[in-house]
């Protein structure tokens, strides 16, 4: 017995198409927030959001991290790469993480905020 195949309509080619297309562009999207998009359907949300944070971290304030807290973040890291127990982990796990983002992102603002009034000292000050 020979079966035929069924062909996809023009709608259905293009639905699977877009479905394609959308699932590439969130792969793409976890993938520069730090997170491995196997783990992501299973990770606490709490967690999710410190992996969010510790890669900021990690990209864009690493001038303001000290060793102590690189190995914070390195052991974070680790317990959440490991794929069979990612998902057995805690929201608690998250909260020292998400403490040291706020703390380091306000320390980057203030930091910023006295280099642009300094910035507008200097332009004041020329005659």
């Amino acid at each position: 017995m020979k079966y035929k195949t069924k062909k996809l309509t023009p709608k259905q080619f293009a639905i699977n198409n877009h479905q394609k297309y959308d699932s590439s562009i969130t792969d793409c999207l976890l993938k520069q927030n730090g997170l491995n998009r196997n783990t992501f359907a299973k990770l606490d949300l709490k967690v999710a959001q410190a992996k969010i944070a510790a890669h900021e971290l990690e990209e864009k304030y690493s001038k303001y991290l000290t060793d102590e807290h690189i190995e914070k973040i390195k052991a974070f890291n680790r317990k959440v790469s490991n794929l069979k127990k990612c998902h057995l982990l805690k929201p608690n796990v998250a909260y020292p993480i998400l403490n040291l983002a706020s703390k380091i992102k306000r320390q980057a603002y203030k930091a910023e905020l006295l280099i642009r009034q300094k910035i507008q000292a200097q332009r004041y000050s020329q005659p």
